[in-house]
């Protein structure tokens, strides 16, 4: 009894373990083309192990989450987004010189440990011109907001990490550079870190807190909130 116990222990401690080391990221191409098609994809899993899980082991609701274009203008749409293998993928054609803001913002269904889980993602596309869009849904609580867009090896930007409208100072972030390899990153005084890329590639940035928030999801009750951010770029 005791080891059937301790077997269903360690399951529910790694199916837990397995959920906290996941994540949502965006993965598009950091410029495009008035009139041209613009590719995107919705990933879910590890990303520093370059293991995105498949779309039909997506966990709880995950499946149900919206992909939001912001505009340069600041209007909003939302993307259909169609499921392949490793990921959901969708596509916008872009009207308009600037920056075109890609979030997810998802409330898992489901309490884990008496936690509620919420992920948010971003990317930017540059269209025509460096110029950033500032906008961001009024739901996300983590954010990362670079002060410039940095498309090209050697440039480099400001990036503050916001967390409940202030920002989120001493914390420590995971980098991931296009080797796969994490670069030991932490915000200052002001919530800010730099960001220069040192080759080409895709870049992916973490964020992740807690806070003891209590209430009531789907009829259940939760002790605390976990928020898991990213923010990925290309560098060209």
């Amino acid at each position: 009894m005791k080891t059937k116990l301790s077997l269903l222990l360690f399951f529910l401690a790694f199916n837990l373990s397995n959920v906290f080391s996941h994540a949502i990221w965006i993965e598009t191409a950091s410029t495009g083309k008035k009139g041209q098609s613009q590719e995107v994809k919705i990933f879910f899993g590890e990303y520093e192990a370059n293991e995105p899980d498949s779309t039909a082991k997506w966990f709880s609701n995950l499946k149900d989450f919206k992909l939001v274009l912001i505009a340069p203008n600041g209007t909003t749409k939302v993307l259909t987004a169609s499921p392949d293998l490793h990921f959901y993928k969708a596509s916008f054609t872009p009207d308009q010189n600037g920056t075109y803001k890609l979030s997810v913002v998802h409330e898992v269904a489901d309490i884990y440990e008496k936690g509620k889980l919420m992920y948010y993602a971003f990317a930017d596309v540059a269209i025509g011109t460096k110029k950033l869009n500032n906008g961001f849904p009024a739901n996300a609580a983590l954010t990362i907001r670079p002060d410039q867009s940095v498309l090209k090896v050697g440039e480099s930007s400001t990036n503050q990490l916001i967390y409940d409208k202030k920002p989120f100072a001493k914390q420590k972030l995971t980098l991931v550079n296009p080797e796969r390899k994490v670069i030991p990153t932490e915000t200052d005084a002001d919530g800010k870190f730099i960001f220069k890329p040192e080759a080409k590639g895709n870049y992916f940035i973490e964020a992740f807190t807690e806070d003891k928030t209590a209430g009531k999801l789907n009829g259940k009750d939760y002790e605390k909130v976990w928020h898991l951010v990213t923010y990925t770029t290309q560098i060209n």
